[in-house]
């Protein structure tokens, strides 16, 4: 492949007439990407085999439409270093640090600020494509064994689709890990270290949720990370938390380690947490007097100890009883129309009813579908969409209590938000902050 000049690139991605109107024309916007893709040498159905092809795709179908000035923050030595690192150790962890180093030291996050720009968003969503890109980079073999596949294009204007719908940091961070565990054909990273990295998401994006600020000291392994957090106890005073997050089960060596690191780092106390399971003896170890300093966690009961629902879930039971709806519901069907998705025009109608578990067996699917976006219950007044909503969340409710009995990993928590209580709240922070207080 001919080698880019990414600054040409640039000019060219820039160079574009009304970006800000391009952004609302989709199917305009479209067309520049593929024409912009074509002029570079890059097919719109399938990607470069190369870091640079895969770096100058991710510039086009991120960047149309976008200021220059956000665009220089990835012609920038050390952030293409970065995303070079994370391709060439089949790691894509290695971006977390090396972009949030620059972006604190550098000018450019502050050019990019004036704008009125997040520039922490903005690489998150970078990556995030990036992630996409390389994920369904193939041989040429395998590119003539699928040609029943979407073309790459359209897969990532789906990924685009999904990173603009998430207004948090946090949220386009989970969206990376997703697109990480997939398990495609890619680049060779091994499922220890996409599942690793997956954790990595879920824990940041809480411990920043809840506040916490981390320290520079970060080391990543082929299984698990390391982190260093400050947990504010009163004004002014915090704990240093040594946090060792692992994939699989931590066991009583993870125990061992996890006490010879908080010991060279001399922090206060040191967390180690998996995803799934936690040893007898790991558990055992920690209940030493000696070890009273040391915790272990599945990340489901890390958030336990600062997210309290009981008083939700008191509530979502007291309305189910109050409503009778767990003894006089009713299996429903439901219906959903086949879109062409060039025309909009609809090419037929599909049914769920017994054969599929009615309208519960629908939603559990679409639950399990990572490509799915959003999903709205309509139907005439009367027609029982306020009792399928909460009888679905009154068995998605004893399923997540059945897991966290059990000590297994939990399906979602069901969050039901009555609309009409909220009605005068001017957006969805509004309607959150009224239904906690």
């Amino acid at each position: 492949m001919i080698p880019i000049d990414f600054n040409v690139l640039i000019q060219a991605i820039t160079g574009i007439a009304n970006p800000t109107a391009m952004l609302r024309n989709k199917l305009e916007r479209n067309e520049t990407v593929i024409r912009l893709l074509k002029q570079f040498n890059l097919s719109p159905d399938s990607p470069p085999a190369d870091f640079s092809g895969v770096y100058a795709y991710t510039l086009v179908e991120y960047g149309v439409g976008k200021p220059k000035a956000v665009l220089e923050l990835f012609r920038q030595p050390e952030i293409r270093q970065a995303f070079q690192d994370a391709w060439g150790q089949d790691n894509f962890s290695v971006l977390l640090q090396a972009g949030e180093q620059f972006l604190a030291s550098a000018e450019l996050g502050d050019e990019i600020r004036v704008l009125g720009v997040d520039a922490r968003q903005e690489f998150y969503q970078f990556a995030a494509v990036f992630i996409a890109i390389a994920k369904r980079t193939r041989t040429p073999g395998d590119v003539l064994a699928a040609q029943q596949l979407n073309s790459l294009h359209r897969q990532v204007a789906e990924v685009q689709t999904r990173l603009e719908r998430l207004p948090t940091i946090e949220g386009i961070r989970t969206e990376m890990a997703r697109l990480a565990a997939q398990p495609l054909p890619a680049l060779p990273e091994s499922s220890e270290q996409r599942r690793a990295f997956a954790l990595a998401q879920q824990m940041r994006g809480w411990f920043e949720t809840l506040g916490y600020r981390f320290e520079p000291h970060e080391r990543w392994q082929t299984d698990g990370f390391e982190w260093i957090i400050n947990v504010p106890v009163r004004r002014g005073r915090y704990d240093r938390i040594l946090v060792r997050g692992i994939e699989g089960e931590a066991e009583l060596r993870d125990v061992m380690a996890l006490r010879q690191s908080v010991e060279a780092q001399n922090t206060d106390e040191g967390w180690l947490v998996t995803s799934r399971r936690i040893s007898r003896a790991a558990r055992d170890e920690v209940e030493k007097p000696e070890n009273r300093h040391l915790d272990c966690y599945i990340f489901d009961e890390l958030v336990d100890l600062d997210a309290d629902f009981t008083g939700y879930i008191e509530w979502l039971e007291a309305e189910i009883k109050q409503r009778k709806i767990d003894a006089q519901y009713v299996p429903l069907a439901c219906t959903k129309e086949e879109l062409d998705p060039d025309t909009k025009q609809r090419l037929g109608i599909s049914r769920y009813d017994e054969r599929d578990g009615w309208i519960d067996g629908y939603l559990d699917r679409w639950l399990d579908d990572p490509a799915k976006e959003h999903i709205s219950v309509l139907g005439e007044f009367g027609t029982g969409k306020t009792w399928v909503a909460f009888h679905y969340a009154w068995i998605a409710l004893q399923r997540y209590q059945a897991a966290k009995e059990r000590g297994v990993q939990r399906p979602r928590l069901p969050l039901i938000i009555t609309l009409r209580d909220y009605a005068k709240a001017l957006n969805v922070e509004n309607v959150l902050y009224c239904a906690r207080v």
